[in-house]
């Protein structure tokens, strides 16, 4: 398997060698002198220390480093740390002024900014990645915004390290919703299954939950919702002859409800997003748009009713979710998007799971985006806003102490395991087939089983991504629809791509809170006003929310005109005019991350 390995690298670096040289060649009958060899890239010796998460267990001489060593005439010094959990350890390390060559330190003692600043680090230039990782400067290409992030700062050709990329999380959504389809049929609403995807549950031994599922969209109007809402509270759904079933929870907004509650508004309740305001024309955060104030109107009015209910506050309100749902009284659930196809996991304890493992193993659900909002729309939030991210946790760096030479052979040696092809990413991110995972159908186009570690034997045990790390994480969009469709694997990822709804769905923000958006002068400017307005802004909006949930307002219209004054009055002017209203603030824009399904091999 190594020759192998080592031919299909040798075949790829004489491939770009030739393109290398035929492009250098001049046009038309020009002579040339030009060489059509390249001297080994590899004949300097290296030695490089390399430090990743999750590697205290981490044995030397696994399988992994000495092809790589093989391969890149290299010895590499995996530190048996964890760069993930270790802080004492990291600080340590840092302090200690032995810096690895290379390293990912979600753990750092300080931001990679800091440590540039302090000399631990060195930068790395954006000729360097074009010339020994050109897979991800073709990405970065495709997705320009990606050039801005981790920049050093005042520079714009040198970073402070290697940019993670991650397209599931800035591709899917955490939530979605479940509704109780024997509740929904007791109360007269037919659904036509056939336009749903029957559910097959892959954890083994649950076969028997494979009926209980269907995924689909809904798309039951605003009004038919709260219908629903109203008769699964006053119609005895459940036919038990006991007044004990209500519409739906409210949720704390979270990415766990979006898709059931604020969502359904056209906005998500985080602080990094902006919109543009229909009534003032601002630029401002979710709590002064106008949709928030019909949102709380309608969470208000529900709660009133008892169509929907509080939790009771005495526990955490993920406890309380779980022990609430679990129950079988409640109609309309915010659920995990995928979290029923792992119900050995703690996933198990999310709904509708929770329900057929520990209450009634017979209900049905269908899941999915079910309902319009008030305007026949509604949004979604993408677990990450971009496919990149800044600081510690997102980016890879090199010691101070790293020659260029030697950053040169570690970006060839990236290139080689992330960009070369699938198989061979495959293999340095999961392990070795038949040993660390099998698939579960056909290679590349099923998911893979993962062998549990105490399975392993033991000189293949721990981390798997130890020299890949987290540096790329392709899209699995057309993986999770193959599965769908091959095997009955109907994750809410596998319908979303395939009907194309996650960038149909996607709340996407007018402005992002983010200095890669902002500049970092303006995004420090903004930090300092905030810090100074903020707390009295958070009294405001803290205050119009619980007079809502309470039910103390009884004109929504008149009264926001009010709350809007206040906040303004509170910050919100200075935030607005010398920060959000900004034309040198950058518009945000997906790009073209929905547009990539597959590794781009």
């Amino acid at each position: 398997m190594r020759r192998l390995v080592s031919f299909m690298l040798m075949l790829t670096l004489i491939m770009s060698f030739v393109a290398c040289a035929k492009s250098e060649k001049p046009k038309g009958n020009e002579k040339t002198d030009v060489s059509e060899t390249e001297e080994n890239p590899f004949e300097e010796f290296f030695e490089i220390s390399w430090l990743t998460q999750l590697n205290e267990d981490y044995q030397e001489g696994r399988w992994d480093e000495l092809e790589l060593e093989e391969l890149f005439n290299v010895d590499l010094k995996v530190l048996p740390m964890c760069s993930y959990t270790d802080y004492e350890g990291m600080a340590a390390l840092v302090a200690s002024g032995d810096m690895p060559d290379f390293s990912f330190m979600p753990a750092a003692p300080r931001q990679p900014q800091d440590l540039y600043n302090e000399g631990i680090i060195r930068s790395v230039p954006l000729q360097a990645i074009k010339d020994f990782l050109p897979g991800m400067y073709e990405l970065l290409e495709k997705m320009p915004i990606g050039f801005k992030y981790n920049l050093v700062e005042g520079k714009t050709d040198e970073y402070l390290g290697i940019t993670h990329i991650n397209y599931q999380f800035a591709q899917w959504f955490n939530d979605t919703t479940s509704i109780n389809l024997d509740w929904l049929e007791a109360i007269g609403y037919s659904v036509d299954l056939s336009q749903f995807k029957q559910v097959k549950i892959p954890t083994a031994g649950y076969e028997r939950f494979n009926d209980n599922l269907y995924f689909g969209e809904g798309n039951f109007s605003f009004e038919e919702m709260q219908d629903i809402m109203k008769k699964f509270t006053e119609d005895d759904p459940d036919r038990n002859g006991i007044d004990d079933t209500f519409g739906m929870m409210y949720l704390p907004e979270t990415a766990n409800s979006v898709m059931t509650q604020e969502g359904l508004f056209g906005f998500v309740i985080t602080a990094n997003y902006l919109y543009k305001d229909p009534v003032t024309g601002d630029v401002v955060p979710y709590y002064a748009y106008t949709p928030y104030r019909d949102y709380l109107a309608w969470v208000s009015d529900s709660l009133q009713k008892g169509y929907m209910r509080r939790l009771p506050g005495q526990d955490t309100w993920v406890n309380e979710y779980f022990q609430i749902s679990k129950t079988n009284k409640v109609g309309i659930i915010q659920s995990h998007a995928n979290g029923y196809l792992q119900l050995t996991s703690f996933f198990s304890s999310w709904p509708p799971q929770n329900i057929w493992l520990e209450t009634d193993e017979d209900a049905t659900f269908i899941m999915g985006p079910m309902f319009k909002g008030p305007e026949g729309k509604a949004v979604n939030m993408t677990y990450g806003i971009d496919t990149f991210g800044s600081g510690a946790a997102r980016v890879e760096m090199f010691g101070a102490q790293v020659s260029d030479a030697k950053m040169e052979r570690v970006l060839r040696m990236l290139q080689y395991m992330i960009y070369t092809s699938e198989e061979i990413f495959t293999r340095y991110q999961y392990g070795l087939e038949g040993i660390h995972f099998k698939w579960s159908g056909e290679p590349y186009k099923s998911t893979k089983i993962i062998t549990p570690q105490e399975d392993l034997p033991p000189e293949y045990r721990g981390n798997v991504k130890v020299f890949t790390c987290w540096l790329m994480q392709w899209p699995t969009a057309q993986l999770e629809i193959d599965n769908a469709i091959n095997n009955g694997y109907w994750s809410c990822d596998a319908y979303m791509y395939y009907y194309g709804l996650n960038e149909k769905m996607a709340c996407n923000p007018e402005k992002y809170i983010a200095d890669v958006y902002m500049g970092r002068e303006l995004y420090n400017r903004y930090v300092e006003i905030n810090n100074e307005v903020g707390p009295q802004i958070t009294t405001v909006v803290n205050n119009f929310k619980n007079r809502a949930l309470n039910g103390e307002i009884a004109n929504f219209n008149s009264e926001w005109v009010q709350y809007i004054d206040q906040l303004y009055a509170a910050g919100l002017r200075k935030l607005v005019d010398e920060i959000f209203n900004r034309p040198d603030y950058e518009k945000y824009n997906p790009g073209d991350k929905f547009k990539f399904m597959a590794p781009l091999y």
